[in-house]
């Protein structure tokens, strides 16, 4: 029998340390994925929140000036010209400090405003590339008419000095897109299914004032869940009455293939039932 000087203890051997490492690194190989989709779901829930926010500031903000919710632009297309994002009168509903007028879609907020999964927009500190608003058919024009409604017509970027909707026009509002996850100030049910499916429509690409700038224009972001191209991608909205929810990208999508679309709306037959429930403000 081999025995050991007194008050000295026997040490780890390489086989049994070897064995206590590999143990370690399972441990840490079954958790890891836990852990991600955890942080996931708390930046989705952070997501809502912010989404949560942005609602309720337009409900103010449609309280205070006569039934209009926040316009997406006002003013001539120029260096001041104010988008929503910048507009003070919102901004102080949702308690951001008053915007320099600046150029449309370059508005720094806090980081705890801007969704965590956006890392552009984080990246940047951009409200406007982080979430983004509903302006399809925001324009309403008087019929020639007496006693006739207004009608719905789409705004024009280089044109329009007010693009702008009174919330007792949106029909459905609990149906009806607000403002939504995205890669731009604006968003139209045209770019709706491009998002991880187009090169460059993704979480970086390419920014205003690039050589294509055009492919981040109006582009809502399925950014929710690891999965960013299939119908099952998550997207985080906010509604005309208020709520938020997460729904599925094949819910929202307004467009059945994330094809370019041939004129300003897109080719009919390539739409869906999205287009109508969820984007077209002024229709059931």
């Amino acid at each position: 029998m081999r025995f050991t000087p007194r008050g000295r203890r026997r040490a780890f051997t390489l086989v049994e340390l070897l064995v206590v490492i590999g143990i370690i690194a399972l441990l840490i190989a079954i958790l890891l994925p836990v852990l991600s989709r955890a942080r996931e779901a708390a930046d989705a829930v952070k997501c809502l929140s912010n989404l949560r926010q942005l609602a309720l500031a337009n409900s103010m903000y449609v309280a205070q000036w006569n039934g209009w919710g926040v316009p997406g632009v006002m003013g001539p297309p120029s260096a001041s010209r104010v988008s929503w994002q910048n507009n003070n009168g919102w901004r102080r509903n949702i308690n951001l400090p008053e915007a320099a007028q600046a150029p449309i879609g370059f508005s720094q907020a806090p980081d705890g405003l801007i969704c965590p999964a956006a890392l552009h927009a984080r990246d940047r500190g951009w409200l406007n590339y982080s979430y983004g608003y509903n302006i399809r058919h925001v324009n309403y024009v008087p019929k020639p008419l007496i006693f006739t409604l207004p009608v719905a017509s789409d705004w024009n970027p280089t044109t329009t000095e007010f693009a702008g909707i009174k919330a007792n026009r949106v029909r459905n509002p609990a149906e009806k897109i607000q403002f939504i996850d995205a890669m731009s100030p604006f968003v139209e049910p045209q770019m709706s299914n491009h998002y991880a499916r187009i090169d460059q429509y993704q979480e970086y690409g390419q920014p205003p004032g690039t050589v294509n700038a055009t492919r981040v224009i109006a582009l809502p972001a399925y950014r929710h869940g690891r999965d960013q191209k299939s119908n099952n991608a998550k997207i985080n909205i906010a509604f005309w009455d208020g709520h938020a929810a997460q729904m599925r990208r094949g819910d929202v999508a307004a467009v059945q293939t994330p094809q370019d679309p041939t004129d300003v709306d897109g080719p009919v037959a390539n739409r869906t039932l999205a287009w109508y429930r969820h984007w077209e403000l002024g229709l059931n």
